[in-house]
């Protein structure tokens, strides 16, 4: 399976629009058309990667919103959780100004 619907979003064009885009694409990326067609053939499970800046500019292009360009999701923990998990006290700002009366 591809790791970025890239592919599926050109089938979506016309011929004459996929033609046009297939050509335009490397000069709005600032890549060659070598380094596009790698991007179109990454497969889920590859260590190579597009570059985020990258990926934005793709969704921008064919309409889609963040994140939906990957056909894998992300999976992480957040600060909170690790830190719960290691058993670090999350730190709360206090105030130090007294009310005057």
């Amino acid at each position: 399976m591809d790791k970025y619907r890239i592919n599926e979003c050109m089938e979506k064009l016309t011929y004459n629009q996929h033609k046009l885009i297939k050509r335009l694409i490397p000069e709005i990326i600032k890549a060659s058309i070598n380094t596009f067609h790698n991007y179109r053939k990454l497969q889920l499970g590859d260590d190579k990667d597009i570059p985020y800046e990258t990926v934005r500019i793709l969704e921008v292009l064919f309409g889609l919103e963040v994140g939906e360009l990957a056909n894998f999701e992300v999976k992480g923990k957040s600060c909170r959780a690790l830190f719960k998990e290691h058993h670090i006290a999350l730190v709360q700002p206090q105030d130090n100004y007294e009310v005057e009366s």
